[in-house]
């Protein structure tokens, strides 16, 4: 039996309009984010979902309870759905940021990024261990199911890139839109395959 999971990006922030990185830090929807989050929960009642998991940051736990409070199903909370933890880059503007760490930025957009660890923060290659294993998980204990889980930008596109079977780096040709879903099929310890991409929920 394969599990499908909807992996759904949070709603906007007032962090995300100004391009300010958010990580793990705890940032609340704005009122945009708030109407996205709505139209979300109206898609998702449209759906049949059977489970619904979600990072702890508020962002994505705002999205999560839109969404538990049109389909009636409980929220689980799962530390291993944060966002890329960008240690001292999480809160600064990305203006600083450039001025500051120049070698830093250069080797992020240029190289692999697998194992470039952000200044007392993760890899991505952390951050895709953690999204593979959740995933796996929650694949394995609903076969057949599906699962609606929010969590972050470039936590999902990790899990997209391992999905596509394709080298982390190629997270820079992906778009995942604020409030959007993607969509994969998983035979735990088998196969995945990505269905969708950035889809917008309508």
């Amino acid at each position: 039996m394969v599990a499908t999971i909807f992996l759904i990006r949070h709603c906007e922030t007032d962090a995300n309009v100004s391009q300010i990185p958010q990580g793990i830090r705890d940032v609340p929807l704005n009122n945009n984010g708030v109407q996205q989050a709505k139209q979300l929960a109206l898609w998702a009642g449209t759906q049949k979902i059977d489970r619904l998991l979600s990072s702890p940051s508020s962002r994505a736990l705002d999205v999560a309870r839109k969404i538990s409070e049109k389909i009636e199903i409980d929220i689980e909370t799962d530390e291993r759905l944060y966002e890329f933890d960008q240690g001292i880059f999480d809160g600064m503007p990305i203006e600083q940021i450039r001025n500051e760490y120049p070698d830093f930025i250069q080797k992020w957009r240029n190289e692999d990024p697998s194992n470039l660890r952000m200044p007392r923060g993760e890899t991505f290659s952390e951050v895709q261990q953690r999204m593979v294993e959740v995933c796996e998980e929650i694949a394995s204990q609903n076969n057949g199911l599906n699962i609606a889980v929010i969590s972050h930008n470039l936590a999902i596109k990790s899990a997209l890139c391992f999905g596509l079977d394709v080298r982390l780096e190629e997270f820079r040709n992906m778009k995942i839109d604020l409030a959007s879903y993607s969509i994969i099929s998983i035979e735990p310890s088998t196969w995945w395959r990505v269905e969708k991409m950035n889809i917008f929920a309508t």
